[in-house]
């Protein structure tokens, strides 16, 4: 059973999220395959010519590819993704140590789509660095989001919202 502190917000994965996800993903797999031919012939259309299509469909088939095969383990992880409590905030896809709350500038919000993500600003930013695919990221992030690290709640089974609200509700308290 999973315990946490009362005062804490803690983001647990969300097995069904996840699964609609990777289920998605593989949809998109099965769209570029109809697109580069494997189902008939390549399907044809007046605004895109038949190589271009083709290399749209070769696309679909690799990002979502290696989206769909990542979400797959996901599908079985149990521990925490996110917690923010007075000590400050863990993100594990990040990193495994907490970042205390007078490392943080600031903490503002990068829309994309209707996707919606918090953005911490770190004051030294070389003492946190990033693990896998998050520190491989970070660079191209900082130049989207002009912050630090990235926080994203798809996947899990807490909210955006209620994210911001623990932030906010902790960095008055300092």
């Amino acid at each position: 059973m999973k315990t946490a502190n009362v005062e804490s917000f803690v983001a647990y994965p969300s097995r069904w999220r996840r699964a609609l996800l990777a289920l998605l993903a593989s949809g998109f797999v099965v769209l570029g395959l109809w697109m580069v031919g494997t189902f008939g012939p390549v399907p044809t259309s007046h605004r895109y010519p038949h190589m271009e299509t083709m290399i749209i469909g070769w696309i679909c088939v690799i990002f979502f590819g290696l989206c769909a095969i990542a979400y797959i383990p996901k599908l079985f992880e149990t521990d925490e993704q996110l917690r923010i409590d007075a000590s400050g905030v863990r993100y594990s896809q990040w990193s495994d140590t907490t970042i205390p709350w007078s490392e943080i500038s600031r903490v503002t919000n990068w829309n994309y789509r209707r996707s919606r993500f918090i953005v911490l600003h770190l004051r030294h930013p070389r003492s946190f660095p990033g693990k896998g695919l998050a520190a491989f990221m970070a660079r191209a992030n900082r130049k989207l989001t002009g912050g630090d690290i990235c926080i994203s709640l798809t996947g899990t089974d807490r909210r955006y919202d209620e994210a911001m609200s623990a932030m906010d509700r902790y960095r008055r308290s300092i």
